[in-house]
């Protein structure tokens, strides 16, 4: 836990235009967004960078969409649909094995630096100065915008963990704290699948890949070499010098909620933003941020003003920070004493702490995964959750 989070007014919490514009903080942005990804288009140009990706994600992670709904929008048997279950996959991981998605699922990486830690990186790599162009574009994408497309993070998280032997949790942190859709699990799960700690294989790239799919025209790069010597050759000059991550907690000054014990009370968290869920119920509404989980997981202030943003597409619904356990537990005894309504949450892996009655998570394939163990990868739970 950081001593001294800093804490900021709310109002001073405000989204570039740009970001703002580009991802429009609200469902009806989502559902706009959904009706017009084209899946075909999608299957077929999804890794080039220009292509026609959904950019559903920050609506996905935040719940203003869910999987089933946009499963029934593109079907359940493309391509789309394939990568949607990752999401599934990722979230069914983290709710049997808690916080073991953030230790090394099946094995080290394969590189790791002599000052490898959780929170440091190549310098060249967080100052987007690599050299290489369509790394250092990612960079400025992360930074300035929150978003990503996922093929040039697989590239950074490559660089940095392979080329320059940086900890993968390092990384994991870094484009937590930045991307707007970054989802605990699905971004160290991803980060693990491309380090190799919770995968067959590493994932490594070369130049010539990110030419193919970045529209760049470069060449002799730290990253023009053969496989094998990305993975086990020399450190490249650019990433030997390494730095710690600066990542500051930020908290909005708001005060714990007040609950009235004579009002059911449903509690939403940030993975859980749908209006529409239990609607037509007269309820206290309220948003409880935990100061715990963001010293731990912190995240910039633009990704703390658009969540807020996005918490206005639930009527009614007011932000407190506040730890869960200290705010649910005596409502829920009090409840069960019949002296108090209920107070009530929606599932979520990242809120497993949190007391009291909970509605179950929307999916379209996690469910039916019948073992009790998480799947030891996506291919053995697609092949038992793929649509017959």
């Amino acid at each position: 836990m950081v001593a001294n989070p800093t804490r900021i007014d709310p109002a001073e919490l405000r989204l570039p235009p740009a970001v703002a514009a580009t991802f429009p903080p609200s469902r009806a942005a989502g559902l706009a967004r959904l009706a017009a990804v084209d899946p075909v288009a999608y299957a077929r140009t999804r890794n080039h960078l220009r292509g026609a990706v959904t950019r559903l994600s920050p609506y996905l992670t935040h719940g203003l969409l869910s999987v089933p709904e946009v499963v029934a929008a593109v079907g359940d048997d493309g391509k789309l649909a394939q990568e949607l279950a990752w999401r599934e996959f990722f979230q069914l991981v983290h709710a049997r094995e808690g916080a073991g998605i953030l230790r090394d699922r099946f094995r080290r990486q394969p590189r790791s630096a002599p000052d490898a830690g959780p929170r440091r990186l190549p310098r060249a790599l967080v100052e987007g100065h690599t050299g290489v162009a369509a790394l250092d574009a990612a960079v400025r994408a992360l930074v300035d915008a929150g978003y990503v497309h996922n093929h040039a993070r697989m590239w950074l998280a490559a660089t940095a963990c392979h080329l320059a032997g940086a900890d993968w949790r390092a990384g994991a942190a870094w484009f937590h704290f930045h991307l707007l859709d970054g989802d605990l699990a699905s971004n160290a799960l991803s980060w693990q699948w491309v380090a190799g700690s919770g995968s067959a294989k590493p994932y490594l790239m070369d130049q010539a890949n990110l030419n193919r799919f970045a529209d760049t025209h470069q060449v002799g790069t730290f990253l023009d070499r053969p496989h094998d010597d990305l993975l086990a050759g020399p450190v490249p000059e650019a990433l030997r010098e390494s730095i710690g991550l600066d990542l500051p907690v930020t908290l909005p000054d708001l005060p714990p909620p007040e609950l009235d014990p004579r009002r059911s009370a449903l509690l939403y968290h940030p993975w859980g933003l749908d209006p529409n869920w239990r609607a037509a119920e007269d309820a206290d509404r309220w948003l409880l941020l935990e100061p715990a989980f963001l010293a731990r997981h912190p995240w910039s202030p633009m990704r703390l003003a658009w969540l807020l943003a996005a918490a206005r597409s639930v009527p009614g619904l007011r932000v407190a920070v506040a730890d869960a356990r200290e705010v649910l537990a005596p409502r829920v005894v009090a409840a069960d004493r019949g002296e108090a309504a209920a107070a009530r949450h929606r599932a979520h892996p990242a809120v497993a702490h949190w007391p009291g009655p909970r509605d179950p998570l929307p999916t379209t394939f996690a469910h039916r995964w019948t073992v009790d163990a998480a799947p030891r990868s996506f291919s053995a739970f697609w092949r038992a959750v793929a649509p017959r």
